[in-house]
């Protein structure tokens, strides 16, 4: 007897008892399976977010990872006579400066020739910095004014000497500027080649010169029109001849930038600690009760309440300038002092106004607090941080998992064979006890009327 579907001969729901010892067989598994992918799932978004909030703080930290970050100056000039900047370590102070004669390179004009077709012979040509740079240009008697302008410009050895041929009513000349402004760089052409001496014999049309300004009266000299440090950590441009009064410059510390800083890692290290709070809450926390999280908070508030090694004397931590760690393990500079104290915003605005430079060191030593924090969050984050390990562990837990999904899938296929391949035993050997009743049914059913 063929049987298609279980229970086709003996009438019996067999499909459904198939259906149900499958079922009990499998459901146990998937509810362990689902069970445990769930709870990985849970754990990867935890350690995301963890290694997120780590990582939104470092950025923010290392902002003030270099002494530097910290010092900014305002830099207010009274007129445009002069540009000045700073490297943001000037001391602060009031100066006045006349600019009294501008930086200017040579320029040189050769005698008129016909126009620029024309040749002159061959020889050498010297350039001649008053530096005691030098470069000789090689001219033969085919070349035109053209082909010895550019033999110029693309000379290898050129310092920085321009050619320009110039076509004017009386003919054409070559001019040779320098690059270089300065008395030192001033330039000269010369020649020992009679055929050269109209390229050689030269009118000044432009001298050399240095840049002259004043300082509250006291004259200072330059090749150019830049003066690095003749104020100690300024640079002075000068852009025009003084005409109406020297510029007054005004130089002192931006202390906002400081603040700025500082106020900026207060936060972002309060938004990973309550990143931190929330991922680890009993209840609704994504890595409840996780030793890592409990550990990031403990470490992190020992670097920010602790003193910093390497700095001697009393100045030497956050909380000497006024940043404390309250009960909630957030950072906190408080706006009210507590008796004779001053508050926490007043001892930081004198820590920077005064002690700017213990606050950097505090901050970006190399043992101070950014880097302690770098260090620690690398050991969570980096390739082999601990949190990146433990993203690839369950990752290939997840693996697995899809794998036992599979297995179970091959072990309910092969079960449900086995079943079938019982019940269709069942289901023939049914199927011919009810013929037989049929049959017997059928025979004795004309002795029963008699």
């Amino acid at each position: 007897m063929n049987i298609t579907q279980a229970g086709i001969g003996s009438g019996l729901d067999l499909e459904s008892l198939i259906e149900a010892f499958v079922t009990a067989e499998s459901v146990p598994t998937e509810i362990r399976l689902q069970e445990k992918e769930d709870r990985i799932n849970t754990e990867l978004s935890g350690i995301g977010s963890f290694k997120s909030a780590l990582s939104t703080f470092q950025t923010a930290a290392e902002k003030l990872s270099s002494a530097d970050d910290f010092y900014e100056q305002t830099v207010d000039v009274s007129n445009d006579d002069i540009s000045v900047t700073t490297n943001g370590f000037a001391t602060n102070g009031s100066f006045s400066i006349e600019v009294m004669q501008l930086a200017e390179a040579t320029r040189l004009q050769t005698s008129d020739f016909t126009d620029s077709s024309t040749t002159v012979g061959d020889g050498s040509l010297t350039f001649t910095s008053a530096n005691g740079d030098t470069f000789d240009v090689a001219i033969d008697a085919a070349d035109d004014l053209s082909a010895i302008r550019d033999k110029i410009n693309e000379e290898s050895t050129n310092f920085g000497v321009n050619v320009t041929l110039v076509n004017h009513d009386g003919g054409t000349y070559l001019s040779y500027s320098s690059s270089e402004t300065g008395t030192d760089n001033a330039l000269t052409v010369t020649t020992a080649d009679t055929a050269l001496d109209n390229l050689a014999t030269t009118t000044e049309t432009n001298a050399a010169q240095n840049g002259i300004i004043e300082i509250d009266g006291n004259v200072v000299s330059s090749s150019t029109n830049e003066f690095k440090n003749s104020i100690e950590d300024v640079t002075i441009v000068a852009n025009q001849v003084t005409a109406s009064g020297a510029a007054t410059l005004d130089i002192a510390q931006d202390t906002s930038v400081a603040s700025t800083l500082i106020n900026e890692f207060v936060a972002g290290y309060n938004a990973m600690v309550e990143n931190l709070i929330g991922l680890g809450a009993p209840v609704q926390g994504r890595l409840a009760f996780d030793p890592e999280v409990r550990s990031m908070k403990s470490q992190l508030s020992n670097i920010v309440t602790n003193t910093v090694s390497s700095i001697s004397g009393d100045f030497n931590s956050l909380g000497s300038m006024g940043i404390l760690v309250n009960a909630e393990g957030k950072l906190e500079i408080s706006v009210t002092g507590i008796g004779t104290l001053d508050s926490g915003a007043d001892q930081l605005n004198d820590a920077i106004t005064n002690n700017l430079d213990e606050v950097g060191a505090i901050f970006a030593t190399s043992d101070g607090v950014i880097s302690q924090i770098t260090d620690l969050i690398d050991s969570y984050n980096d390739s082999d941080g601990s949190l990146t390990q433990r993203q690839t562990a369950l990752n290939v837990d997840l693996t697995g998992i899809s794998e036992d999904y599979e297995t179970l899938e091959t072990r309910l296929r092969s079960y449900e064979e086995t079943l079938r391949s019982r019940f269709s035993f069942l289901d023939s050997t049914v199927a011919g006890f009810n013929a037989t009743s049929s049959f017997l049914t059928s025979a004795l059913a004309p002795i029963e009327k008699d």
